[in-house]
């Protein structure tokens, strides 16, 4: 059993919708996008950085302290582009989540993880259309380059 499944019967049992912040990272040259591959239980997908809001925290904080805690970078700027209804079908129960999606400039290129448990890569467009990056209707708008015109995805996914 993988602590991401844990983690869904949590929410399942509780009938939590969990909320977090993820970020769209784009290099000064807007010509490559930065990911995460979490090693262990989740490293046959990528994802955006990012993580669950906390109590009390706004959207922005959340997304500033995972990526301070993530990261050796800090946040420049950031702006909110879009949010993402997940909902995911887990052993046959309902998984729910509200990701909100942030474009955000950080101060360095040269990103290091501050744990050993995470990569992160940088990816071109045409590169991101051939890697298993999730939720895939986020990457698809990255590819389609309308990522930043979008205000509602939803996204579907079954896991077992």
């Amino acid at each position: 059993m993988t602590d991401e499944h844990e983690y869904f019967r949590w929410m399942i049992e509780n009938g939590q919708i969990r909320v977090g912040a993820r970020a769209i990272i784009v290099n000064p040259s807007a010509d490559r996008f930065l990911v995460e591959k979490n090693l262990g239980v989740r490293d046959q997908y990528m994802n955006f950085i990012g993580g669950g809001v906390e109590l009390g925290e706004t959207l922005e904080a959340c997304l500033e302290r995972e990526i301070n805690e993530e990261t050796n970078a800090r946040v420049i700027k950031m702006d909110h582009l879009f949010f993402v209804e997940n909902i995911i079908t887990f052993k046959g129960e309902i998984v729910h989540g509200l990701g909100h999606y942030f474009t955000v400039n950080l101060d360095r290129e040269d990103i290091r993880p501050t744990s050993d448990n995470v990569e992160f890569h940088w990816f071109s467009t045409e590169e991101l259309a051939d890697i298993d990056l999730r939720p895939h209707v986020v990457r698809d708008q990255i590819v389609k380059g309308t990522y930043q015109s979008v205000h509602r995805l939803i996204s579907r996914d079954f896991i077992d």
